[in-house]
C-alpha cells in the first residue's frame, strides 16, 4: 500500500508500525534523525470507549488513559478523544533517546488518520508531528525512514530523506537511568559563539555528505559538536570512559543519542569489538547497563490493515 494511501474505512482493524530513531548524531542538533531497527505496535479497533492497554519496554511508565502520547496525537486529528480499543507493544528502549515519544505521536496521527476524514498525506502527517514534538528530527525519520534532514523555512520546516546501507551499525548504551528531554533541553546555553555555530554547520554538512556518499570514514571527522554534547554528558555517568572505549576499539564517533541517556558509538566493520568493550566496561564500573546493536533501516511508519 502506498503511504500516501492513508485513508481506509474507518469501521475496521489496524496495526500500525513505527520504527525507533536516533537523533542529532553529534554535531546535527534539531536536524538530523536516523530510523533504527525498535519498533512501536500499535493494535486499534472502534469500540464504546476509549482503552488503552500497553506492554513491552518501559510499560509501567507509558499513561494507560487519554493521557498516553499515541491518543493526544490521534485526538488533534479526530477533534475528540477517540473511541478505539487501542494495545501498544513498545520495542523502543525506555531509558531515553531513541524517539519513544515522536513514534507515539506519529502512531497516534497515522491512528487519526485511519479513524477520520481527515485524509492527510505523508507531508500533511509529518508537519502536525513536528508541531505536536517541537522539533522534527525523530518525528521526521519515524515517518519516512532512512535518515532525514530536517531546516525550519518560511515558518515550517523543509526536509530530504537519505537512504543508509546496512554497512553503518550503532552499539547502543543502555543506562538504567532516564534522562528527560526537558532537562536535557534547559541545561543548554541560550547563545552560541559565531565560532561554535560556524564548527557545527561545517561537522554537520560533513556528516550528511559522509552519510550520502557512502564515505562512512568520514564519519571519524565529522563527529565534532560544540552546540549540546558537552552539556548533556554531564547527566550521563561515566559518558567519557565509553567514548574512549568506542574510540580505542576503532569506532567511527560516540555521541549521545538525542537527549540521553542512552549513547551511541557509529561502527563498520568494528560492532563486535566495540559492543564486547562496553559489556567489559559495565561489568568494571558495577553497572546494570545493556548494550545493543541497532542497524538503520530505510522503511518510515506503515498502516497494516485488516
Amino acid at each position: 500500500m502506498s503511504k500516501k494511501e492513508l485513508s481506509l474505512s474507518s469501521q475496521s482493524f489496524k496495526r500500525i508500525v513505527v520504527p525507533a530513531s536516533t537523533s542529532n548524531l553529534g554535531p546535527g542538533f534539531d536536524t538530523l534523525g536516523l530510523a533504527v531497527n525498535r519498533y512501536l505496535v500499535v493494535e486499534a479497533e472502534p469500540s464504546n470507549k476509549l482503552s488503552v492497554e500497553v506492554s513491552g519496554e518501559g510499560a509501567a511508565y507509558i499513561p494507560a488513559d487519554d493521557r498516553n502520547l499515541i491518543v493526544v496525537a490521534a485526538k488533534k486529528l479526530l477533534g475528540k478523544t477517540p473511541e478505539l480499543k487501542i494495545k501498544i507493544q513498545n520495542g523502543i528502549p525506555a531509558c531515553g533517546g531513541f524517539g519513544a515519544s515522536g513514534a507515539a505521536i506519529v502512531s497516534g496521527l497515522f491512528l487519526g488518520n485511519e479513524f477520520s476524514s481527515a485524509r492527510l498525506d505523508m507531508e500533511g502527517i509529518y508537519n502536525v508531528a513536528v508541531e505536536i514534538e517541537g522539533h522534527p528530527d525523530n518525528v521526521s525519520a519515524a515517518i519516512f525512514g532512512g535518515m532525514v534532514v530536517n531546516a525550519r523555512n518560511d515558518g515550517g520546516y523543509a526536509k530530504i530523506r537519505i537512504p543508509v546501507d546496512a554497512r553503518l551499525k550503532f552499539v547502543a548504551v543502555l543506562p538504567d537511568i532516564r534522562v528527560e528531554t526537558e532537562a536535557a533541553r534547559k541545561i543548554l546555553p541560550s547563545n552560541v559563539s559565531l565560532a561554535q555555530a560556524v564548527s557545527n554547520v561545517q561537522h554537520s554538512s560533513l556528516l550528511v555528505a559522509a552519510v550520502a556518499s557512502g564515505d562512512y570514514a568520514m564519519i571519524r571527522k565529522a563527529m565534532k559538536d560544540e552546540l549540546h554534547e558537552k552539556y548533556r554528558k554531564s547527566l550521563i555517568p561515566h559518558f567519557d570512559e565509553f567514548a574512549s572505549a568506542a574510540a580505542d576499539n576503532g569506532a567511527l564517533g560516540f555521541t549521545v543519542s538525542g537527549a540521553g541517556s542512552s549513547c551511541i558509538a557509529f561502527c563498520l566493520e568494528e560492532t563486535a569489538e566495540v559492543s564486547d568493550s562496553f559489556n567489559d566496561l559495565a561489568r568494571r564500573l558495577g553497572l546494570n547497563w545493556r548494550v545493543e546493536i541497532f542497524e538503520p533501516v530505510n522503511k518510515g511508519a506503515e498502516v497494516l490493515a485488516d
